[in-house]
């Protein structure tokens, strides 16, 4: 019985060949949508995103389809505006054909991972503002529509976004940190100095917020100490958490 369904697979697939009918199409079709699915995975990773995100929003932006045309001029997989190609912001590099699948793809991974990162790692908050408009997410009027755009895309996961920097997060060691300000005031203490910064206490200069991914460097009255406070791990290295 086995045999008998391999020939007739066979025989299916060589006809296929001689005289292709609507099927074979289709599954020409289904071949090439794989071959996305997998691109997009491949682009998700390489900016730091989550694959299963991605391939989702592709999937319900336009379904995998590299012809797909929305109503307000969008198009290609990811479904990029004429003006957002050209100049994107935050970062992006501009597309020049949005017809290219692979370079659609590529767009799409690199811009959602900036929209995120300008949402400090909040997947939910960009994808809400994507669908919503960012202002209704700065003034909290998020619609339902949104919210539920954005949960669906989800499916469950909480998401923070995870950049290809080549560093490990570090998971915050309050009791670590409180050592590190005792030593450092001994520290001073013992050169003759009249007092020493907190860490963490100076102001953040003018035109930054406190999420600002600055050199920790410029938010420290220790000259140093910042990077002493970012690398040590008094917990050892189960404190860390990878990307």
């Amino acid at each position: 019985m086995p045999c008998r369904n391999y020939v007739h697979f066979i025989f299916i697939w060589v006809w296929g060949i001689v005289a292709p009918g609507p099927w074979t199409v289709e599954l020409y079709a289904m071949s090439e949508k794989n071959v996305f699915r997998r691109e997009a995975a491949k682009q998700a990773e390489r900016f730091g995103i989550d694959p299963e995100l991605y391939v989702r929003l592709i999937e319900r932006e336009s379904g995998f389809d590299p012809n797909a045309k929305g109503a307000a001029g969008e198009i290609g997989l990811a479904q990029i505006m004429p003006d957002t190609a050209l100049k994107p912001g935050y970062g992006t590099d501009p597309i020049l054909d949005r017809s290219d699948p692979m370079e659609s793809l590529r767009f799409g991974a690199q811009h959602l991972a900036n929209l995120i990162e300008n949402y400090d790692g909040d997947v939910t908050l960009e994808l809400q503002a994507s669908n919503g408009g960012g202002g209704n997410v700065a003034r909290g009027t998020v619609s339902e529509d949104a919210k539920q755009y954005a949960s669906e895309l989800l499916n469950g996961k909480e998401l923070k976004a995870t950049r290809s920097s080549g560093l490990v997060p570090q998971a915050e060691d309050k009791a670590g940190q409180a050592a590190l300000q005792k030593g450092l005031a001994a520290l001073f203490a013992d050169q003759g100095l009249k007092s020493a910064t907190p860490l963490g206490n100076n102001p953040v200069p003018g035109g930054f917020r406190a999420s600002s991914k600055m050199s920790p460097l410029s938010r420290r009255g220790i000259p140093g100490a910042g990077s002493i406070e970012r690398y040590s791990t008094p917990g050892g290295i189960e404190s860390l958490y990878k990307r």
